[in-house]
């Protein structure tokens, strides 16, 4: 498998935190769990072959997705095909970003996933077709040298609120836990309009987005724990119980604590279903 990664420095950087390339990826397992991590992506196929997305990790409905789509924030976990092997580009996205790629608020994607040919129609077909042409005549490195400029016509110029990004830098500060009604207060707005804000330039408002930080920090620590004292991590992580703990790793994971720690596999926010 070959894994690229590229942190834009040039005229995406605004609007792309950071891109990935990987080509080759082909598990033995069937499907695979990503679960809420905070941010939205968007992925370019650049391969034909459709891929799916699945509406649990044992039933048989599932979407189909082609060419390019982009994913909207997470408040549960996705199911997805796993990897055939196509050469696929996943850009992460900067809070408020998504609202000038989509022209819809931010939260009109929560938890969903929209091809970017209904969105962009021939302008995404052309940068696909740029993307593609590259990588054929160059290669997978100087493909992704380059991919900044041919990805301009998606992502133009933007005006961020600067209190997007104040707010969401201090629930990640304090690790999502905590009151977040004082954040209004230290930007000078109402918690009402601070709601609508990150609502609208990134799909949670602040006590949602700090649930989900909560729980990304608290994965974060079961990488290093090997007999988790799960009621003493509850109550460090600022859950009101161990069972109010429980309750969201299901809703995050689809698993328990204990079973999510069995079934992880090497990346924090993936899991292999077998």
């Amino acid at each position: 498998m070959l894994l690229l990664f590229r942190h834009p420095a040039g005229p995406i950087a605004h609007a792309v935190e950071h891109i990935t390339f990987h080509q080759g990826y082909k598990p033995a397992h069937a499907r695979e769990v990503f679960v809420p991590d905070g941010g939205c992506e968007v992925v370019i196929d650049l391969s034909d072959a459709p891929k799916q997305r699945w509406h649990d990790e044992r039933g048989d409905r599932f979407d189909m997705h082609r060419r390019g789509w982009v994913s909207g924030m997470r408040t549960s976990r996705i199911v997805i095909g796993s990897g055939s092997g196509a050469p696929m580009l996943v850009l992460r996205l900067r809070a408020g970003a998504l609202p000038a790629l989509v022209g819809l608020p931010a939260s009109e994607l929560n938890d969903t996933v929209v091809d970017l040919d209904l969105l962009h129609g021939a302008v995404f077909g052309t940068v696909r077709d740029r993307l593609g042409e590259l990588l054929e005549l160059h290669g997978a490195a100087a493909m992704l040298e380059k991919v900044e400029q041919a990805l301009v016509p998606l992502f133009p110029p933007i005006a961020i609120d600067r209190r997007v990004g104040i707010a969401l830098q201090a629930l990640r500060q304090r690790h999502g836990i905590g009151p977040v009604s004082a954040l209004s207060d230290e930007l000078g707005c109402s918690q009402k309009h601070l709601n609508d804000l990150l609502k609208r330039h990134c799909g949670l408002g602040p006590k949602r987005y700090a649930t989900v930080v909560r729980f990304q920090t608290l994965l974060q620590r079961l990488q290093i724990e090997t007999e988790p004292d799960w009621a003493q991590l509850a109550l460090e992580h600022g859950f009101y119980d161990q069972s109010h703990m429980v309750n969201l790793f299901q809703e995050m994971t689809g698993h328990t604590p204990t079973r999510y720690m069995e079934a992880k596999g090497p990346f924090l926010n993936w899991l292999p279903v077998n």
